[in-house]
């Protein structure tokens, strides 16, 4: 190896909010540099170990995978050590070998399991056990030997550089010197050097890389700030102080090593000695075994072909070679078991089916389908799967490729209350030590890494969410991008110093690694003990994962698969049992039609809230356009709604097709059977892969081939899928002019094409609820607000759907009420009592055992003598009280409040007698209990509504028997140009005004003038909304902003985060609306039914109100026929509350209506 110099203690981006180095970025400044070798370092960990052992072959690099572990004073197990800086020292260890490789990767697990303390740490046992195969350098400054020497402890020193060296032996440790220009390192360097000379350990040059450039040591400094929580400006903060810590050049290493050119020699020896490497050709699949000494392969083909017969409803013999199947079929069930076997995934397919059939064996539901595995007909006979391929025309290919082997994805969907039930299942079976949860990256992304660094920067908060706003809000989008797309922000960026420098920040720190947690649905299965092939990792919370991402689980040949916790899934099966329960009859969806009218009714009319994937705004606006009539259109709809169809009007000419608007032309005949179900449009990826393999008779391996290289979209790549089609086309007897043509029209929607296979599984989650809202909405509605009991701003939405459907939804009641919501009556539902703020699962058993014990409680006394009051205590009953769920006890809640002490008082007594023995005569079965002093019940009225309704909001999270703002329903509706349910459809930056209640009041300053301004969350009928009432707004504004006071708010729409939010310009309060906004008033008649004496009274009130707005009066005929008429001037109105409510009183709510 012909080299001056090896970088060996370098720090990648996997040292979380440590490091700014990407490993490319590393490994092309090593090629650069002529350097033969790079080695990675992380504190504590392999977390990217396989990605940079990849990068570094694919750019002609040699990788050596290390880490710098962090070894504790004593044992690892010892916690005693006060403070981070006395829990461990950190030491460098490098990969010889194989062998070295796997105590690596034992080491870094045993630090995070058994040594975690601030640090994850080992011990000098555990090194010494697993020492086998690894170099060891001394370390930094924070090291033991620096240490040691730092505090005057030159023997010490001596005796732990010894007992380093005995180990791992003579010639596997290494004493690391570091020019830093740290004054500490600087110091002990000759020192270091001197105890390697007596103890004859030879020396090795590092420099301890944590940043790629000396001038991103400014970028390194802020990294710090946003670890510890501090700013720039903390002079305590957590710093280093020097700029030398960067990927220097093998010049530059020379030149600092000028006194100890051996020390740099040895980087090179040691890089030639380090030769791990790592075999990606095997997988570790682990063996499912068969049933009565079956093979695998004949046990799936049996599985296979008797679902096959179930799911096609063929007549079969016990041999599968007499099953009497559609021969397509047939042969398709065939090729794919060839494929599978031949890929050597037979055993993966049984383990899938195993874990499946063990969930739907005990009732835990089970997803149709996820991802491309829906596309094969064997995951449909093996039940894995619950759509049918061929009927849908869905590919294997795409799902698993002959002609491009990778290892399969299956992933499931499991209802979100019971899939650790499934993961439990799995970890026994194959046991706890081959199973694992899978690790997950958070990465400093465009927005988010600018809030961070603004933060340190003390850029007001203002401000950075501004910069931050002006980053498109589109996924994996860099900071780069939108400098070159937002003008605005390229402006700021050219003319304001401290944003530029902020942008250029956060440009240095974008990507790298924030922290690491339990992916949400991977999971890992190993045909040996885990910890033969990846290191382990705890996450805070105690969770045990691997410590390599999916991505480099798949590389190394491990399985992997997502198990998913789908909510859906829970609210189906919830709303079918609710049914079974109610009506006594099962529905079963495999003779559900597809084809339910009122399904596509309520669909079309975008009646979709509470619909899985169709109840957005923007959905709902796409349904109500297309107006959808057959499941193949549900299917395409959510391939659609993503923002490149979208974008790119592919949407509306989608919705034009279907009605007749643009008439659908094909450029051959062979298009038509492939594209008549999206009207002549390309929605779906399998769609280019049947046309490629259709036209150019391409086999549906090479046409899936061809259809990821068209994707994406390398202009050499893309020519040669040009000739390969059109030569394909031209042996078919295609026209070269047509087939160009069809090429053309392949690759224009390439890039939006979408996963048939998915899609259509997941449309059938979306089918299935719809038809469940459509022919079973009482018991959808339960069940589905069951499932969001915990999301205020879901209940609200569903509460306010279930009322637009004629559902009435009832506060709880501890008569009728379980945990969940009930279904009470034909249209009605009850709340349930885990709603209820303060009332634990505990206090719910105990009131409906005492329930079940009297049948139901007469009384509020009745129950406080028969639930446990140590769990039903004052709080809960409390809570109870104020949600009105003792409203069935027949008085007003504030007589209940009034008698909480004296019953809760008597109840404990008689409680407290029975414990004793002393049992009263009233005590026997089905007795009225006999209080010792019942008060008579305080004759007082009910709490004022507002009262009322707050309690319910402060108990519930929201209003259930009334709304402060229905009065005003009238206003809202007129004045406002949205609501909190339609932001969706509305544009960024787009001026609304919009009315509600303050919920929510926040006072607050600009950080840089120290101006007044303030956050609102504004609450109308339909949910809430945070607006920002910034000081210019406020100066003019301010004094209506009180808690619940009711208001309309003008400003514009701010859409660039997830969550929309208004930037408010102009506030009215109610008390102005009607005069400020009313340009009319419109006063509906039925002829029929005006009385004189209707007329004069209307004439009457609009006389006490003169003013200048016009009211019409507008009659209609028993026929239909409408007619309008302008009352006289005279009778021109000045618009308040009290004329709406005058005219409401003598012609109903419905006939009055105000105009802006």
């Amino acid at each position: 190896m012909a080299a001056e110099f090896v970088h060996l203690h370098v720090h990648t981006k996997y040292s979380l909010l440590d490091s700014v180095c990407h490993i490319e970025d590393l490994a092309e400044t090593a090629k650069a540099f002529g350097m033969p070798a790079l080695a990675m370092t992380d504190n504590g960990n392999l977390f990217g170990a396989i990605e940079f052992y990849n990068i570094c072959k694919k750019a002609g690099i040699k990788p050596i995978i290390g880490a710098e572990v962090y070894v504790a004073p004593a044992s690892r197990f010892e916690r005693s050590t006060h403070g981070l800086q006395g829990a461990s020292y950190p030491l460098v260890l490098l990969c010889e070998n194989q062998t070295g490789y796997r105590n690596l990767m034992e080491l870094v697990s045993i630090g995070y399991l058994e040594g975690f303390y601030y640090r994850p740490r080992v011990d000098k046992e555990t090194l010494a056990k697993y020492a086998g195969g690894l170099i060891a350098l001394s370390g930094g400054l924070r090291a033991e030997l620096p240490h040691l020497l730092n505090i005057n402890q030159p023997e010490k020193a001596g005796q732990a550089a010894a007992e380093y060296r005995d180990i791992f032996g003579k010639d596997r440790f290494y004493l690391e010197i570091i020019h830093s220009g740290l004054r500490e390192q600087e110091r002990v360097n000759p020192e270091i050097a001197a105890l390697g000379r007596r103890l004859e350990i030879p020396l090795v040059a590092a420099n301890d890389v944590h940043y790629l450039k000396r001038e991103f040591k400014k970028a390194h400094d802020i990294l710090l700030c946003i670890q510890t929580q501090t700013t720039l400006d903390d002079q305590n903060r957590a710093r280093l102080l020097t700029d030398e810590l960067y990927f220097k050049s093998p010049d530059e290493m020379i030149r600092a090593f000028h006194e100890m050119p051996e020390a740099v020699a040895n980087t090179v020896r040691i890089a030639e000695r380090c030769c791990l490497e790592l075999d990606f050709t095997k997988t570790h699949v682990p063996q499912f075994i068969p049933p009565h000494g079956r093979t695998q392969e004949a046990y799936l083909k049996e599985l296979t072909f008797q679902g096959l017969k179930d799911r096609y409803g063929a007549s079969a013999t016990k041999a599968s070679a007499d099953l009497r199947l559609d021969p397509a079929v047939e042969e398709r069930a065939r090729h794919e078991l060839s494929v599978i076997q031949k890929s050597g995934y037979t055993s993966y397919f049984l383990i899938v089916w195993d874990f499946v059939r063990f969930a739907k064996e005990n009732g835990i539901p089970v997803g149709p389908g996820r991802g491309s595995a829906a596309g094969s007909v064997v995951s449909f006979a093996l039940g894995i799967t619950d759509i049918d391929p061929l009927r849908y025309g869905l590919l294997f290919e795409r799902f698993l490729n002959p002609e491009r082997v990778s290892m399969p994805d299956i992933d499931i969907d499991f209802c979100y209350e019971r899939r650790d039930e499934v993961i439990r299942y799995v970890t026994e079976k194959y046991s706890k030590e081959n199973v694992a949860q899978i690790i997950t990256f958070g990465t400093m992304m465009a927005k988010a890494v600018i809030r961070d660094v603004a933060r340190v920067m003390a850029i007001p908060y203002a401000e950075a969410d501004r910069i931050a706003k002006l980053v498109p809000a589109e996924l994996d989008i860099t900071i780069d991008t939108a400098l070159q797309r937002e003008p605005e922000l390229k402006a700021l960026y050219k003319t304001n110093p401290q944003i530029a420098e902020l942008i250029d920040t956060s440009r240095v720190l974008e990507g790298m690694t924030r922290h690491a947690s339990t992916h949400a649905a991977g999971v890992v299965i190993s045909e040996r003990p885990l910890r033969e092939h990846v290191p382990l990792f705890k996450t805070g919370d105690g969770q045990i994962s691997t410590m390599y991402s999916m991505e480099s689980l798949e590389k190394i040949g491990l399985l992997k698969m997502d198990f998913l916790g789908l909510r859906t899934l829970t609210v189906i099966d919830d709303t079918l049992k609710i049914i079974k329960r109610i009506q006594k009859k099962d529905l079963e969806w495999v003779r559900t039609p597809l084809d339910d009218a009122k399904t596509f009714e309520m669909l079309s009319r975008a009646r979709s809230i509470g619909v899985f994937q169709l109840e957005s705004s923007g959905m709902r606006d796409i349904l109500q356009k297309l107006r959808p009539d057959k499941f193949e259109d549900l299917i395409a709809i959510l391939a659609l709604y993503r923002p490149g169809p979208i974008g790119s009007g592919m949407v509306d000419e989608f919705i034009k097709r279907k009605h007749g608007e643009i008439p659908i032309v094909y450029d051959h005949p062979l298009l038509e059977p492939i594209l008549k179900d999206t009207y002549g449009i390309i929605v779906f990826q399998e769609q280019i892969m049947k046309i490629v393999s259709d036209l150019a008779r391409f086999s549906l391996g090479k046409a899936d081939s061809l259809r990821r290289a068209i994707s994406k979209k390398k202009e050499e790549v893309m020519q040669e899928a040009r000739q390969d089609f059109i030569q394909g086309c031209a042996a078919n007897k295609i026209d070269r002019r047509i087939a160009e043509k069809i090429f053309n029209f392949i690759v224009h929607f390439a890039g939006y094409g979408f996963n048939k296979s998915h899609s259509a599984a997941y449309a059938m989650i979306s089918y299935r609820t719809a038809y469940l809202k459509a022919n079973a909405p009482v018991e959808f509605m339960t069940a589905l607000l069951s499932s969001e009991k915990d999301n205020t701003d879901k209940v609200v939405l569903y509460i306010d759907e279930a009322k637009r459907m004629g559902i009435k939804v009832l506060p709880p009641d501890v008569n009728e009420s379980f945990p969940q919501f009930t279904v009470v009556g034909e249209d009605t539902i009850r709340f349930g009592l885990a709603a209820v703020k303060n009332v634990g699962q505990t206090a719910i058993d105990a009131i409906i055992q005492g329930r079940i014990k009297r049948n139901r409680f007469k009384s509020f006394y009745d129950l406080a003598e028969h639930v446990d009051l140590r769990v039903v205590n004052r709080k809960v009953l409390e809570s109870l009280i104020k949600c009105g769920a003792f409203d069935s006890t027949g008085l007003f809640r504030s007589q209940l409040f009034a008698t909480l002490d004296h019953a809760l008082s008597s109840a404990g007594g008689i409680q407290k007698d029975r414990e004793s023995g002393q049992k009263s005569f009233f005590d026997s079965p089905g007795a009225e209990p006999l209080f010792k002093h019942r008060p008579e019940v305080p004759d007082i009225p009910e709490w004022p509504e507002h009262e009322l309704l707050a309690n319910e909001k402060e108990m519930l999270g929201f209003y259930v028997t009334g709304h402060p703002l229905e009065r005003y329903r009238k206003e809202l509706k007129s004045y406002s140009t949205a609501s909190t349910g339609t932001l969706g459809v509305r544009k960024e930056g787009e001026e609304i005004l919009i009315g509600g209640l303050v919920n929510k009041l926040k006072f607050t300053q600009t950080k840089k003038n120290n101006e007044r301004m303030a956050i609102v969350t504004l609450e109308d009928l339909e949910g809430v909304l945070d607006a920002l009432v910034f000081p210019r707004a406020f100066k003019d504004y301010g004094q209506y902003l009180t808690k619940d006071a009711i208001l309309f708010l003008r400003g514009n729409l701010d859409k660039k985060e997830q969550t929309p939010k208004l930037l408010v310009n102009e506030i009215t309060p109610l008390a102005d609306v009607h005069k400020k906004f009313t340009r009319s008033i419109h006063v509906r008649l039925v002829t029929s039914r005006v009385e004189e004496g209707v007329l004069k009274n209307l004439q009457e009130v609009l006389s006490q109100h003169p003013g200048s707005v016009p009211v019409y009066l507008e009659f209609r005929g028993e026929d239909n026929t409408r007619s309008q008429m302008l009352v006289d001037r005279s009778l021109f109105v000045k618009p308040s509350e009290s004329l709406v409510q005058s005219l409401e009183k003598i012609l109903g709510q419905e006939a009055v209506s105000l105009r802006i």
